[in-house]
């Protein structure tokens, strides 16, 4: 591969951002980015898919070229709130989605996602090629990467996907679903829930100095945050003497869902609406 431009980091980003506890670092993520986005050309990735249509390698590699050329639009996914998104039965309509973002990357919080091989997934890469009805995914957990992509097409008004699958391996299969269903929550919940979003427009600069010298200081970011102030929602307390009050189950999850709740005049319109899943503390 050839060696990567001087400067390469802010070649290939909007704005680099400062490092976040608890997640992979971002440069280093975007130097996965890198290693794609400067040593491949775009036609030949999409020769290679055409002649290997269920090769997870050109499609990872795809989706990462695409996310470089787009330059790493990114949000950092809360844990409380990703946690809430997995405890939720979200039926994710293609017909209702609305993108707000075509494309980008995920940066999900260290140890909430575990691959098949018991590491951390970190981050999740996606594009979205409308011209083509053609959604790219792609997840790593630095060691593995997992991907998929699949078709969108409308039938008599209706849309439907179907996946083009790149492993016969049912582990990895059955993973990929898994992956599959987490970032079309996530994406669904840009659309439904959108005060949880930050705005792009006001990321906060801060200067920070890597040195003894004002030559040293750069300018970085404040991340972007999905649910940065999500906090899961619990049913039940604990008394001051230590006993629990609010029922005699054990602990468990109410799960959420989606509803489309009607509104507007004569209530003819439509919204989808995220109702959040309760951990339900119990009683003794």
């Amino acid at each position: 591969m050839p060696k990567k431009p001087k400067g390469w980091y802010k070649e290939i980003v909007l704005r680099p951002v400062v490092h976040v506890d608890g997640y992979e670092s971002y440069e280093k993520i975007c130097s996965y980015v890198a290693d794609v986005y400067f040593s491949r050309d775009e036609e030949k990735i999409k020769t290679g898919m055409l002649r290997n249509p269920k090769e997870s390698t050109y499609i990872t590699i795809y989706t990462l070229f695409k996310v470089g050329q787009s330059k790493c639009p990114t949000y950092w996914v809360s844990a409380d709130l990703l946690s809430a998104l997995m405890q939720s039965n979200l039926d994710v309509d293609i017909e209702n989605l609305q993108w707000a973002m075509k494309t980008g990357l995920f940066m999900l919080p260290k140890g909430v996602i575990i691959s098949p091989e018991n590491r951390s997934v970190d981050t999740i890469f996606w594009h979205y090629d409308t011209d083509n009805d053609l959604i790219y995914w792609a997840a790593t957990d630095d060691d593995a990467v997992f991907c998929r992509r699949f078709q969108v097409f409308k039938n008599l008004g209706k849309y439907t996907h179907v996946d083009v699958k790149d492993m016969n391996n049912q582990t990895i299969t059955e993973f990929n679903e898994y992956m599959q269903s987490i970032f079309l929550r996530l994406i669904l919940i840009m659309q439904c829930r959108p005060e949880l979003v930050d705005a792009a427009e006001k990321q906060d600069k801060v200067t920070v100095n890597q040195g003894f010298g004002k030559a040293q200081a750069q300018d970085f970011y404040q991340p972007l945050w999905i649910g940065q102030e999500y906090r899961l929602k619990r049913e039940g307390t604990v008394s001051s003497d230590g006993n629990k009050q609010g029922g005699t189950k054990s602990p468990h999850w109410r799960r959420g869902f989606i509803r489309n709740q009607p509104y507007g005049e004569g209530r003819q319109k439509r919204k989808l609406v995220w109702i959040e899943p309760i951990l339900v503390m119990g009683g003794e």
